[in-house]
């Protein structure tokens, strides 16, 4: 009775170690960014962002429950059909969920998380990333660090920002936003190790190179803290 007593504290604490951060994250509302043209949807705890081109989409990152993103993109009048690239700052599986609604889009990553969804690195113990069905891995484009992709008259640069996850990364959209996914955890306009992240001293060494690039953008866009 008493080894049972135990196993349920020790389960109840880290169910709490679990989700009291998420207590702690305040997304963006859906709808229109003030002062921009990009688009926020509220997906639980996190937000995805839709860059209008021209006629089309772009997004960064795709939420934790497809439904839902469904729902508001429709409320919207958001075309899934139209959007040309999902850039997924990392795979957890809050970041990954909406994507095989994107059935035209290509998904970029960052070529280190391939690692992530392929079997060869576990996030957790015995838990691994992947990425939902529907997701055809020759839809995948891996990007390397810096590299630039032109799409829909956009310019959407790759950040690797290692530590959250192996292949955690950012993107510099025509180099006047950013979007920084969980590569950092903002609070009062302060910067440091998100929770949940896989390597912390990893992610140290990351949030000095973010502190040097913040300052080159209008706006810094991240996934549970809103906008900076």
């Amino acid at each position: 009775m008493y080894i049972l007593s135990v196993i349920i504290i020790i389960g109840v604490i880290i169910a709490l170690a679990s989700v009291l951060p998420m207590c702690f994250m305040h997304p963006l509302a859906s709808g229109k960014v003030e002062d921009t043209d990009i688009t926020a949807i509220k997906n639980r705890s996190n937000n995805l962002f839709f860059i209008p081109a021209g006629e089309n989409w772009i997004v960064v990152d795709a939420g934790s429950d497809i439904k839902a993103v469904q729902s508001e993109i429709e409320r919207l009048s958001i075309d899934a059909g139209k959007v040309l690239g999902v850039f997924l700052t990392h795979t957890d599986y809050d970041h990954v969920a909406s994507v095989p609604l994107f059935s035209n889009a290509t998904i970029y990553m960052s070529e280190h998380e391939k690692q992530m969804i392929d079997g060869s690195t576990y996030r957790q113990f015995i838990k691994k990333n992947k990425l939902p069905r529907g997701c055809d891995t020759d839809r995948i484009s891996y990007q390397s660090d810096n590299q630039t992709v032109d799409l829909g008259g956009h310019r959407v640069r790759s950040i690797w920002v290692p530590g959250h996850t192996k292949g955690s990364a950012m993107y510099a959209v025509d180099e006047k936003y950013l979007f920084t996914g969980d590569a950092f955890k903002a609070d009062k306009r302060e910067i440091t190790v998100h929770p949940y992240t896989m390597d912390r001293r990893q992610a140290l060494k990351s949030i000095r190179k973010i502190q040097e690039e913040c300052g080159k953008y209008e706006k810094a866009f991240t996934a549970h803290y809103g906008c900076l």
